[in-house]
């Protein structure tokens, strides 16, 4: 595990944005406790483990179903925008 402390935006990997999100009290004191005993800090340790399980789900076929169910709700409402098939055939006044 890295050691985040002390380290600027900038020196990050891009962009980084500051978010608010909820713990129940035991699991933040289990992701705390951690963070110390691993020489780390808490917010490293919920980024590096956001990023492995985005990086596991993505890789999945259920992740696979529903993103060629949302590609193809999308273009069913942008065809609907153009006034033409989800197909792309017919006229666009």
């Amino acid at each position: 595990m890295s050691n985040d402390q002390g380290k600027t935006t900038t020196e990050g990997k891009g962009r980084q944005v500051v978010v608010s999100v909820r713990f129940p009290g035991e699991l933040l004191d289990r992701i705390q406790a951690m963070a110390a005993v691993m020489s780390t800090t808490a917010n490293a340790l919920i980024r590096e483990g956001m990023e492995a399980y985005v990086r596991e789900q993505a890789a999945g076929s259920e992740f696979k179903q529903a993103s060629e169910k949302y590609i193809a709700e999308a273009q069913a409402r942008v065809a609907t925008v153009l006034g033409t098939p989800p197909d792309g055939r017919g006229s666009r006044s």
